[in-house]
């Protein structure tokens, strides 16, 4: 089985922060990974914006170095899927992608957004794990 995950989940994974499931964490270290390209756009702007500190180049690193990670290039039809999530109640734009993104490869998504979670997205094709 393979999983998308979102940008949160990743980055608690790298720096061991335990705010991550245990869930999440056994699978992002026995699973296979798949990363929204998007991700690595939100990384640099919440450390642009100093909300984490986190060395961008080391990251990208330790993902082209491992074996069970595999990066999602944005395409077409993932920015087709991302118009059936209501901005209304997932406004943030990175969210709305990488979520599209799990449904678009039809993979669970690990993460902790409550907006993701609770909205009953299975409905619209998204399965989430915490």
């Amino acid at each position: 089985m393979e999983y998308v995950t979102d940008t949160h989940a990743l980055i608690w994974y790298m720096t061991d922060n335990p705010k991550l499931s245990k869930e999440a964490k056994r699978i992002l270290s026995e699973k296979y990974i798949i990363i929204p390209c998007i991700l690595f756009f939100e990384l640099l702007y919440l450390i642009e914006k100093k909300k984490i500190i986190v060395d961008f180049d080391g990251f990208l690193r330790i993902i082209s170095s491992s074996r069970n990670y595999r990066i999602e290039p944005i395409c077409l039809p993932i920015i087709k899927k991302s118009r059936i999530i209501p901005k209304e109640i997932v406004p943030d734009p990175w969210d709305r992608l990488i979520a599209a993104t799990s449904m678009h490869l039809k993979f669970p998504l690990i993460t902790r957004d409550e907006s993701l979670r609770d909205i009953g997205l299975r409905d619209i094709g998204l399965d989430v794990i915490w």
